[in-house]
């Protein structure tokens, strides 16, 4: 596993920190599941990271999310936006929409992994770099990370944002649908929850 370069180890580092502490709260988060292996790891790699150090990462990283985001809606979204929708109101919504998922799927799938990147250098340093040895898997794990990510950015850019917009725009009545999504998010967590306890008293 000598592929992995040491920022790419920290970035590892500190999503394995956050994801061991929503398991150590014994919940799951849909769409991130581990083997037991792969949890073994991940609090190996998270071990050195104090919890200062990682609420100043979730900040910085924030911060500059925020930034790249601003210059993606105002560099990229609205001059698209004025370019092929020159009358507003005789614009569609679904070609709206289209362009918005579009353009928030480019802005997070390109602006996370740069802000999580200069995050992990910013706060990271060679200190943190230096307590993180590479193993065997780190690569496979760190892809499977990046690949669940990007999974979960196409379903809510390609499928929630233009899917709510829609609704707005037709003023659909989605009164029951929303109550049904609320109680199906509930049984999620509650689901989420007991399989984590399960999972602690085995261990």
């Amino acid at each position: 596993m000598g592929d992995v370069t040491g920022s790419a180890l920290a970035r590892l580092a500190f999503w394995a920190k956050g994801m061991v502490s929503i398991n150590n709260a014994r919940m799951e988060w849909p769409g991130f599941s581990y083997n037991d292996a792969e949890w073994a790891r991940m609090r190996a790699l998270s071990g050195p990271i104090g919890a200062g150090t990682y609420q100043l990462f979730t900040m910085v990283n924030a911060a500059i999310f925020i930034a790249i985001a601003a210059l993606g809606i105002f560099g990229v979204f609205l001059p698209l936006a004025t370019l092929l929708f020159p009358i507003p109101a005789e614009t569609s919504a679904l070609k709206f929409s289209m362009l918005l998922a579009a353009c928030a799927f480019l802005i997070i799938g390109l602006g996370l992994p740069i802000s999580m990147r200069l995050s992990a250098m910013l706060v990271g340093g060679k200190t943190l770099r230096a307590a993180l040895v590479p193993a065997a898997g780190d690569e496979a794990l760190a892809s499977k990370v990046s690949w669940q990510i990007n999974r979960i950015m196409l379903i809510m850019c390609g499928l929630l944002v233009p899917g709510i917009l829609l609704f707005i725009a037709y003023d659909i009545q989605a009164g029951p649908i929303i109550t049904a999504l609320k109680w199906l998010a509930i049984v999620l967590m509650a689901v989420s929850t007991f399989t984590g306890i399960a999972r602690q008293r085995k261990s």
